[in-house]
């Protein structure tokens, strides 16, 4: 039986619902441990720079953060509310603490900068996304978070991120995975454990990205570790990005630590010997100089 023209509608409207919801739970999940029991204003998760649809799918746009007292929208310089619609059709999303702005079909008029601002009594954060639309899903992902580097101290912890834009896929077997690998002498070296990453999507699976967290860090867990999104077997349909965790060894310890270092020693110690067989030659020289001149005009 072909459903009617209402139950369409119905089915739109619900769908739209699941989308909202799911805009609702962005900025509460994966929110950065350091934020939690803090007051004063920051993002509390990974802010996102460039953001992609398809023409006339569902989009939003977050600016996830706490301790602020305003926060204002702005697209390619122009305040929220727009003027008009030609400056975009992304509406504020009152349920998520004005944190979420989004459009049910997004067009080409909604592409642009767009800026949030947030305020307190002292000072302000801004945060860019660049929203580019698409015709059609990409052929291969495109990023829209790249992971940064990171400085943990033994026995402390560090967590990566990465995401990407893959689109809609309509064929079922084409396969979309997200992975992290430590990197070891420029070759993938896959030693990092499933439940040390954790694969994340939003917008219909329309974006994918991973969280790769590491509790306790040790000195092997330091170097670089990359990210590698595949779509389908090809070898050409991937995206790689990259980052380092560096070891935030405290300073007194460095210090303590280069002393130690045999190679060091022996630098430092063939300057220092330069260094007062240079004083010693000089003062002789200002010592005996005056003389030789004394004789050599007698």
């Amino acid at each position: 039986m072909k459903p009617s023209k209402k139950s369409y509608i119905l089915m739109l409207y619900l769908i739209g619902m699941i989308f909202e919801v799911n805009a609702i739970n962005y900025c509460s999940n994966h929110t950065f441990p350091t934020s939690l029991g803090t007051n004063f204003m920051q993002f509390t998760k990974e802010t996102v720079t460039k953001e992609y649809a398809v023409d006339g799918q569902f989009k939003a746009l977050h600016c996830c953060a706490k301790g602020y007292r305003s926060i204002e929208w702005l697209k390619d310089g122009k305040r929220y509310p727009w003027s008009s619609e030609d400056t975009s059709s992304l509406i504020l999303y009152p349920q998520e603490s004005n944190q979420t702005i989004y459009a049910r079909r997004a067009s080409n008029v909604d592409e642009g900068q767009y800026t949030c601002v947030l305020r307190n009594d002292t000072y302000k954060l801004e945060h860019n996304i660049q929203l580019r639309i698409l015709e059609s899903s990409p052929d291969v992902p495109l990023a829209t978070f790249t992971p940064q580097n990171q400085f943990a101290d033994i026995g402390g912890s560090a967590r990566f991120f990465c995401e990407a834009f893959v689109g809609k896929k309509d064929l079922p077997d084409i396969s979309i995975s997200i992975k992290w690998y430590h990197m070891s002498d420029g070759n993938q070296d896959d030693v990092i454990n499933d439940n040390q990453q954790e694969v994340v999507k939003r917008e219909e699976e329309e974006i994918i990205g991973s969280y790769l967290t590491i509790s306790e860090v040790t000195s092997s867990h330091f170097g670089r570790y990359l990210c590698r999104v595949e779509m389908g077997n090809s070898q050409t349909h991937h995206l790689e990005l990259s980052a380092e965790l560096i070891n935030a060894l405290p300073m007194e310890d460095y210090a303590t630590d280069i002393f130690r270092n045999p190679y060091f020693l022996a630098t430092f110690t063939a300057v220092l010997t330069f260094v007062l067989f240079f004083l010693v030659f000089y003062s002789r020289f200002k010592a005996i100089g005056p003389r030789k001149l004394d004789s050599f005009e007698m």
